[in-house]
């Protein structure tokens, strides 16, 4: 033990100090950068449902608006089939 000083020794305790301050800076560093991490994350998630929603939505739109289309026509389809029906029945009742 003769080798080893005071002198030394608070060398050591400084540079294990330091060396610990280092690691709590890195560590609060990695925190939150987890943190943020996180929160992209969240936010990722929560925008991935509204975009979800949103072409559900559109899909429902579009469908709807193509079956009203084609209700339409067919509708007009059978109105003119129901007039020329009736204009036989008339003709054929006719004579």
């Amino acid at each position: 033990m003769e080798g080893v000083t005071l002198e030394f020794l608070a060398r050591q305790v400084k540079g294990n100090l330091d060396e610990m301050r280092l690691m709590r800076k890195d560590l609060g560093k990695m925190m939150r950068l987890m943190t943020a991490n996180y929160e992209l994350s969240r936010r990722l998630e929560r925008r991935q449902d509204e975009m979800r929603d949103d072409i559900e939505l559109m899909a429902k739109m579009e469908l709807g608006g193509s079956f009203a289309h084609v209700r339409t026509v067919m509708e007009a389809s059978l109105g003119r089939i129901e007039d020329t029906l009736g204009n036989l029945q008339g003709r054929v009742e006719g004579r």
